[in-house]
């Protein structure tokens, strides 16, 4: 699976959980309003019902006035109503009940809902229309001479009661709203815990999404190695079967053309032919020996190894190719005494083709460095770098593949070695220009 893969589906999760989060936070603004909803309906309720009570009862006067203050006491002595009150025009309360200093702190100029700290306060305007009696008794003496006319719904309440000659009038309504407030608060940590465990549950599937593939990539990487393995167990068989089948005759075939070269006529031409036949024989037998070197399975025998004192050994082994372009070979960074964990003839090996291979690509008088670097985390890495050519950037990924080489006379094993030693101690053989030209060919990854 691409990386591009990866991102999509990553994005894909993330626009999911995005969406789920968005339903989640519409429902809690759905039960927010649902929750207002009710209360602003409540508020209604009792309004409509203290003004029609108004309405209907206005005649009764004084009488009136007392129930009227009976009824708003029960009212605040609920649960939900902080202060109820009905104003004149001029906003002096006719009457009023619960904590009406409350009601003073809020403006009531124009009738409206409106919440605030204090609760949910409504305002409404209602007028009233002058109380007429519906039923006028005439009062008439025997000698039939009208007197007067009363009404009788009067005379049982008082006139001047503050309803009975009608106007316009405040009704103010204060509504506890801390109810309100616990349940939208309860519908938010609800929705928000809902959305917290959706994404909880999308980053575990994202994580075992990623450990599945992870676990499929690695069996499928152990079963290439396997088959890998198993291929160069069989190769190394058959190359060594080979090899046996193949030295026995160069070697005969280069012995009897030595001798016939010692005991031949004196001729140049004929010393020369013999010469190109044993040259031949031992550049077969030198690749023979790189292929089985290639192909033979590695098993490292890990142990502290003197990294300096190899390198030592290295320059002294490698001193007449050296001499041969005039190039000096510089160690830096040398640290004596120290050890890195490694098989140490197979260690010897990658950095003995790296050095040669460097040695191959320097110009005449040149110089190559050997450079051993310690990393904060324990591991170290060892560059050898040299001032050559370099390798053109289209055939950087051919590197240290098998008989990739930009040599006439190369081989193409030398590098490839190098990464299956690399390889099989778990580092990594990299490669980098140098920035003033040439190649820094590395083993990172090696354990202190």
């Amino acid at each position: 699976m691409t990386k591009w893969h990866r991102i999509a589906i990553y994005a894909a999760l993330a626009l999911g959980w995005a969406a789920f989060a968005a339903w989640q936070y519409r429902s809690y603004r759905h039960e927010e309003f649902l929750t207002h909803e009710t209360l602003h309906q409540q508020s209604h309720s009792v309004t409509n019902a203290l003004v029609g009570g108004i309405h209907s009862h206005r005649r009764l006067g004084r009488f009136f006035e007392a129930q009227l203050e009976a009824m708003l006491q029960e009212l605040v002595r609920s649960q939900d109503v902080v202060a109820v009150a009905v104003k004149a025009t001029d906003d002096e309360p006719i009457i009023s009940a619960g904590k009406t200093d409350l009601l003073a702190s809020l403006s009531t100029s124009l009738p409206r809902d409106s919440w605030n700290e204090n609760g949910f306060q409504l305002v409404e305007r209602f007028q009233v229309a002058p109380a007429t009696c519906p039923l006028e008794i005439p009062h008439q003496q025997r000698n039939g001479e009208a007197r007067h006319h009363s009404c009788a719904c009067l005379q049982q309440g008082d006139s001047k009661g503050p309803f009975s000659q009608g106007g316009t009038f405040t009704a103010v309504l204060l509504l506890d709203r801390s109810r309100a407030d616990a349940l939208c608060r309860g519908a938010a940590w609800s929705h928000g815990l809902v959305t917290a465990a959706g994404a909880l549950v999308l980053l575990c599937l994202a994580l075992v999404w990623r450990a599945s593939v992870h676990l499929v990539e690695v069996r499928a990487r152990a079963h290439v190695l396997e088959s890998e393995a198993r291929h160069l167990r069989e190769l190394s068989q058959a190359a060594a079967g080979l090899a046996h089948e193949t030295r026995n005759p160069i070697g005969l075939i280069r012995g009897w053309t030595q001798r016939l070269a010692q005991f031949a006529p004196e001729s140049p031409e004929s010393r020369d032919h013999a010469q190109t036949v044993m040259e031949e024989c031992d550049r077969i037998t030198a690749r023979i020996n790189q292929f089985l070197a290639f192909a033979r399975p590695y098993q490292p025998s890990v142990q502290p190894v003197d990294v300096d004192r190899l390198m030592e050994e290295l320059a002294s082994i490698l001193q007449p190719d050296l001499d041969t372009k005039t190039l000096s070979l510089v160690r830096q960074n040398s640290q004596p005494g120290l050890k890195v964990q490694a098989d140490r003839e197979l260690l010897r090996q990658a950095l003995f083709n790296l050095v040669q291979n460097a040695i191959q690509f320097s110009p005449e008088g040149g110089t190559v460095e050997l450079a051993f670097h310690s990393g904060l985390n324990g591991d170290a890495r060892i560059e050898v770098t040299d001032r050559g050519p370099g390798v053109p950037p289209d055939e950087v990924d051919a590197l240290f593949t098998p008989y990739y080489t930009t040599r006439a006379d190369g081989t193409g094993l030398g590098l490839a070695i190098v990464h299956r030693i690399a390889v099989a101690h778990g580092w990594h053989a990299l490669y980098r220009a140098r920035s003033e030209g040439g190649a820094v060919f590395s083993l990172d990854g090696i354990h202190a």
